[in-house]
């Protein structure tokens, strides 16, 4: 047995681990709510990362499953590069176009769709996950899901300070103690 946290129920799941992809047999039968979220390379313009959506919504169509919700792609700075083969030479990507679908299908439409990502080179990278519908309905309407925070960065909070001028000095002195914290917390 493996243990995974679900997020939308907030829970500890204890599931059967799986064999390898090649080796295990897929229920067919079984429906559940997924979510692609995808990045599609930059080299395309807007209405082409937009055709590719539309691409991936007519492919899940395609293969039975029916759309809970969507996010069409936008243009983003990634949080670090990514490398992909492209037309045969290596790319490098610092941005991309972002967006995201949601449907409910079968386990067997999931694999029939990762192969035609797979070989879409539009398609820089994606994340098939398991959600619910309520999870889709919240990310639509732009509410928080009801996930207690847990943790601490560690910055200590400072108190605000009231009003009044502040000499060149002061300033200078306060900027140097809050660096000082700064670099006690990293």
């Amino acid at each position: 047995m493996v243990v995974f946290f679900d997020m939308a129920k907030n829970t500890d799941t204890e599931v059967e681990e799986l064999a390898p992809a090649g080796e295990r047999e897929i229920d067919d039968s079984r429906k559940g709510v997924y979510e692609i979220g995808y990045h599609i390379v930059p080299s395309v313009t807007e209405e082409a990362a937009i055709k590719s959506a539309k691409e991936l919504s007519d492919l899940v169509k395609k293969y039975g499953g029916e759309i809970v919700g969507d996010r069409a792609p936008v243009r983003i700075q990634l949080a670090y590069t990514i490398e992909k083969r492209v037309s045969g030479k290596r790319s490098r990507f610092n941005e991309a176009y972002f967006g995201w679908i949601a449907f409910e299908a079968t386990a067997g439409t999931i694999e029939e769709i990762k192969k035609n990502l797979d070989a879409d080179a539009s398609f820089l990278r994606y994340l098939v996950v398991v959600t619910d519908k309520d999870a889709v309905a919240a990310a639509l309407s732009g509410a928080v899901a009801d996930v207690p925070v847990v943790g601490d960065i560690g910055k200590p909070k400072r108190e605000a300070e009231v009003g009044g001028e502040v000499s060149e000095v002061a300033l200078n002195q306060a900027l140097e103690s809050m660096a000082s914290e700064d670099a006690k917390v990293e």
